[in-house]
């Protein structure tokens, strides 16, 4: 498992939409969806609440605090003029997050927090969220009424406001061949791109995290605070057993670089990419996840990630 932490900055805008708690009370459910696509916002929390239209600005968000909310709702406050989002698309937003109880504004990205986004599936963002993202289009803003925990486990209430910028694609690394070393395990691909590597590692493992480029992307360059999404596959160096893949899981992984929610050697070492590209990262224990076998079962192992860079999305300029 690659993440390590979370704040309650970077959860909200690293994880799903607050549709996520899209239960109701009594832990059911809901249906937030109509033809048109967007709930019905007629009773409930969305009803009392207004939010700009203006794409070219950030959100506003007007409500009387406190602001009910007894169950999950969503709607499109602005229709857009891209492709309809489909299920198991992932996509990235610019976002912002409103405290339902105090009228405050949490974070957001027109204010320097990180973009967001997620895969949509039932099981990721709940039936509420599901049933109006999977008949938005690109380009649209949307609100959501919800709950989220935040890193104490405290539930809490909140409007999510997002502006929908792209479904991500392609969902592996694309562009030219790049120049390993041959010291380490030769990586092969399938015909889907996931890939595989020859062997265990070799002699004596890295003392620091190394990289080596296996495939030179041709997108923008990733920074810190990008909110990054990718395929990932990892195994031990010592016996090249696999330990986990997103490839697998059937979904990419996100993260927001450089804010300690994953490992050091994935933070400090997937700067300065081009999406699209592919690289070997060779993580040892002290940039992993530390030298005792008893503290995590990864404890001790030198381990080694190929990560394909799906999308960055920056922070505001």
């Amino acid at each position: 498992m690659i993440r390590r932490r979370m704040l309650l900055t970077t959860a909200l805008a690293a994880t799903a939409a607050i549709g996520l708690a899209a239960c109701t009370d009594d832990g059911s459910s809901s249906d937030a969806s109509d033809a048109g696509g967007a709930s019905d916002g007629g009773g409930d929390a969305l009803s009392g609440v207004t939010v700009s239209e203006d794409l070219g600005a950030e959100p506003t968000v007007e409500f009387t605090a406190p602001l009910e909310i007894s169950e999950a709702k969503a709607q499109v406050v602005v229709p857009g003029d891209g492709v309809t989002i489909a299920d198991g698309d992932t996509v990235i937003w610019r976002d912002l997050y409103v405290d339902a109880s105090s009228g405050e504004v949490l974070q957001s990205w027109w204010q320097g927090a990180p973009a967001g986004g997620v895969q949509v599936t039932v099981d990721t963002i709940g039936q509420a969220a599901f049933d109006v993202l999977t008949t938005t289009t690109v380009g649209s803003r949307f609100v959501m009424a919800g709950w989220q925990q935040d890193s104490s486990g405290q539930a809490r209430s909140l409007l999510q406001v997002a502006d929908v910028d792209r479904v991500v694609s392609p969902l592996r690394a694309e562009g030219t061949a790049g120049s390993p070393s041959g010291t380490y395990p030769e990586v092969s691909l399938d015909g889907n791109g996931v890939p595989s590597i020859a062997g265990p590692g070799e002699g004596e493992p890295p003392a620091k995290t190394v990289r080596e480029l296996l495939i030179q992307g041709t997108g923008d360059t990733t920074r810190a605070g990008d909110f990054l999404t990718m395929q990932y596959s990892g195994w031990k160096w010592s016996d090249g057993s696999a330990f986990d893949s997103s490839w697998e899981r059937g979904a990419p992984f996100s993260f927001v670089q450089g804010q300690g929610m994953v490992i050091q050697g994935w933070d400090e070492n997937l700067l300065d990419l081009k999406v699209g590209s592919q690289v070997m990262l060779v993580i040892p224990p002290a940039e992993a996840y530390g030298e005792d076998a008893e503290a995590h079962e990864l404890g001790g192992e030198t381990l080694i990630f190929v990560v394909d860079v799906l999308d960055a999305a920056h922070t505001a300029d």
